[in-house]
């Protein structure tokens, strides 16, 4: 299915335009690496992983990016963000963590207070059997002013707007 997201979220950046992204699952930095190289460059990337063996954020360049933030630590532990960070402004999250329901429907309880109308939430292989029942219960866990399924990448995207609280 789809095209995959490695040439799709650059044009998404540049249409959105947001202030702060958010990454939670960022792994060796491959989705972190297609959002920094979008043509709009006026943006944050605080993206969280946990260890992964040395190569954590190896596909983004060491101090090529001025906006990225890169954290090594567990998004489910709030203290593992950097202090002064207003998680509350964040335009535009991007979930692409553990991939299971457990994970996800705690990431969604913990950040919740923390979604501001009109932010954009992106998940990524929302198809998967693992993450589907979320994706089907996602009106009773946050405020959902927009929702849609994308096929892009082999295992879909999720799209949501965060609506009224």
């Amino acid at each position: 299915k789809g095209t995959g997201y490695y040439c799709w979220f650059p044009g998404f950046i540049e249409l959105l335009k947001p202030k702060l992204i958010v990454e939670l699952g960022g792994a060796m930095g491959v989705g972190s690496i297609c959002m920094l190289n979008s043509n709009y460059k006026d943006f944050k990337l605080f993206s969280i992983t946990l260890e992964e063996g040395g190569k954590e954020f190896c596909y983004v360049e060491k101090g090529k990016y001025s906006n990225f933030h890169p954290v090594i630590g567990d998004d489910l532990d709030l203290n593992s963000w950097p202090k002064g960070l207003d998680l509350s402004k964040t335009d535009l999250w991007f979930i692409d963590s553990l991939h299971t329901e457990d994970q996800l429907r705690k990431e969604l309880e913990l950040y919740k207070p923390f979604l501001k109308k009109g932010a954009i939430i992106l998940f990524d292989d929302i198809f998967l059997p693992e993450l589907e029942s979320v994706w089907q219960d996602l009106e009773n866990i946050i405020p959902v002013a927009y929702k849609t399924a994308l096929p892009l990448h082999y295992t879909g995207w999720g799209l949501i707007q965060i609506g009224n609280k």
